[in-house]
């Protein structure tokens, strides 16, 4: 949610607003710390917004300043096992029946008028999601910016990573821990020593002396399965779902691929009058700045950009809770910011504004290695000879980069403990963090190829998700690939604008994996990648690269059939790669362009 300055009524006089910490009593009998605020004097019941937060209460305090000036009721509740409230915290678990009893006792309030309405965003604005999945009948609305869903988000395409780790060192028993989980040089040393070591991610806990029960399913069940099913609303209860929804995210939002699925969920479950009220807004913002930045570490957008989103959010409670009109930016059930013309358009469906595909076939002389000496894509598929790399355990160069921060600006309101200052690490750059970093391009020590078009004649306009169609062989069972897509502008400097992953062994979709048939063809097909709303300059290139994904934060996979959390390091072997791009297996691009 917003976090506004207190600029202070009036240099001496009176606060407008009340404060007061409140016990909220569950089923099980476990109490909730909250804090609530109300406009002050009080003038009879007014609606709620509430936010859950494992994050502490009195964090949320400007918050609670903005809805009580603004009318309203805000209630801060600590999440089960933190802060001010009892029992243990267990993400994912809690959240959803403790949000439906607080939701209830917020009704039944006196200075309530029965009507609550939820807000906030990434873990705060998943657990809406499952709060409103349990039906609360008192529950008006949702308001879920950069909402994150477990199993699309992270683990993606069955790669881990000890990302959820360091999150829940920020989380350890009821206080916050944000400066060391903030100390990246502290991690990047940690993850370095267990990569370099082919060691498992799993003995990260042992080093810090912390254990944080449940965060390790992030690296022992990568696939898709029931554990993350079960940390979605179900299908049921989205069907029956009849609220207002209004979503948020970002084209360099870390969390933008589970906004989306979570709104195509109701869209898909919901009924006709659920979708009818199923809100999107996809600004050109990363996931620090969904309050309507214009600038996203190096990369600076127009000044339509500055949406002011706090304003949004408190007209669209007004809507809901019948005290004002529909917000008039809302004119489109999807409202999108494309840069390049930096403008904001709608649609009354998300498949609406996606492009059509245009296949771009890779081609190359079988040696595109690296950025100088590139294959490249076109219109008509190739027949050329294939391009080669390796996944080699044992290198590691590419950890180089992750000791020295990137070239990009850091901005006054970055930081913060899981998104620290701008370093090379490819694990946030695949998640839409640092745009202008090219650093994984540059240089990919034999494990990865890359590929550009032609300089474009006319500007081309790239909206909705690419994919690829990649014909490889592999010589042992299993391997790990990136995919980064770029925009190359004609002074050399790019700017991303997609990414995906794939752990080879999950390419079918099989929860327990099936192992690569040896230096046997197999087509790949990787996305939807990530979301893209930019159109491309005349004069710009695309630029493919498709590397083995050489980062301390992700988990390290050996490549042997082993289940990967399970690899010892004898079982180690360089896996060797090969692009193919001939005739009978036309490796293609496909991007969605809109437009002539």
């Amino acid at each position: 949610m917003t976090i506004l300055s207190d600029n202070s009524d009036a240099a001496l006089g009176d606060a407008p607003y009340d404060a007061r910490f409140v016990r909220v009593p569950m089923r099980d009998g476990v109490e909730l710390g909250a804090i609530l605020y109300r406009p002050w004097p009080h003038r009879g019941p007014v609606p709620t917004v509430m936010e859950m937060t494992p994050y502490l209460a009195d964090m949320l305090h400007q918050d609670g300043l903005m809805f009580a000036r603004a009318g309203f009721a805000f209630l801060a509740v600590d999440c089960r096992g933190r802060g001010g409230s009892a029992g243990e915290f267990h993400q994912w678990i809690h959240d959803g029946p403790d949000g439906y009893d607080t939701i209830q006792w917020i009704a039944g309030q006196p200075w309530s008028d029965g009507q609550v309405g939820l807000g906030g965003g990434s873990y705060t604005g998943w657990n809406q999601w499952m709060i409103a999945g349990t039906l609360p009948p008192a529950l008006k609305t949702i308001v879920p910016s950069a909402a994150f869903m477990a199993g699309v988000d992270l683990p993606l395409r069955g790669i881990g990573n000890s990302y959820i780790y360091r999150w829940r060192v920020t989380l350890k028993g009821h206080s916050i821990s944000w400066n060391l989980a903030a100390d990246t040089q502290l991690f990047n040393r940690l993850q370095s020593d267990l990569y370099a070591r082919s060691a498992s991610l799993l003995e990260l806990p042992g080093m810090l002396g912390y254990e944080a029960p449940g965060w390790e399913q992030e690296l022992t069940h990568t696939a898709w399965g029931p554990q993350w099913a079960s940390r979605r609303p179900a299908d049921e209860a989205l069907a029956r779902l009849d609220i207002p929804v209004l979503s948020l995210t970002g084209l360099y939002d870390t969390c933008q691929r589970g906004t989306l699925e979570h709104h195509r969920r109701l869209d898909r479950h919901g009924s006709a009058a659920a979708r009818a009220k199923n809100y999107l807004v996809i600004g050109p913002w990363d996931h620090r700045g969904m309050e309507g930045t214009d600038q996203v570490y190096g990369l600076k957008f127009g000044p339509a950009a500055k949406l002011d989103v706090p304003k949004l959010k408190l007209d669209w409670y007004r809507w809901v809770f019948g005290l004002g009109e529909k917000p008039a930016f809302l004119d489109a059930r999807i409202k999108y910011y494309v840069s390049g013309p930096e403008t904001w358009r709608g649609a009354d469906e998300l498949g609406a504004i996606l492009g059509r595909p245009r296949s771009l076939f890779l081609a190359s002389d079988g040696s595109a290695v690296d950025v100088y000496r590139s294959g490249w894509m076109t219109d008509s598929p190739a027949d050329t000879p294939a391009d080669a790399f390796v996944s080699d355990p044992a290198d590691l160069r590419p950890l180089e980069a992750e000791r020295r921060l990137s070239n990009s600006p850091e901005l006054a309101s970055g930081g913060g403990a899981m998104f620290p200052r701008a370093y090379n690490s490819l694990f946030f750059i695949l998640g839409g963090e640092d745009p202008t970093n090219a650093i994984f391009c540059h240089n990919t020590y034999g494990q990865g190829v890359v590929y550009h078009t032609a300089p474009l004649e006319s500007p081309l306009e790239v909206v909705g998700e690419p994919e690829l169609r990649l014909w490889v062989t592999c010589d042992a069972p299993d391997a790990d690939l990136a995919v980064l897509l770029y925009e190359v502008l004609e002074d050399g400097s790019v700017i991303f604008l997609s990414s995906d992953q794939l752990r080879l062994r999950y390419r079918n979709g099989s929860v327990a994996g099936e192992p690569m048939p040896p230096d046997q063809p197999v087509e790949l097909r990787l996305g939807p990648f990530r979301f893209v709303s930019r159109r491309l300059a005349r004069g710009s290139r695309l630029r493919l690269v498709i590397r083995a994904p050489v980062c301390s934060f992700i988990q390290k996979n050996l490549n042997s059939a082993t289940p990967v959390h399970e690899q010892q390091p004898h079982e180690a072997r360089v896996a060797r790669i090969r692009v193919l791009h001939d005739r009978e297996h036309p490796s293609a691009l496909l991007i969605p362009v809109t437009g002539p």
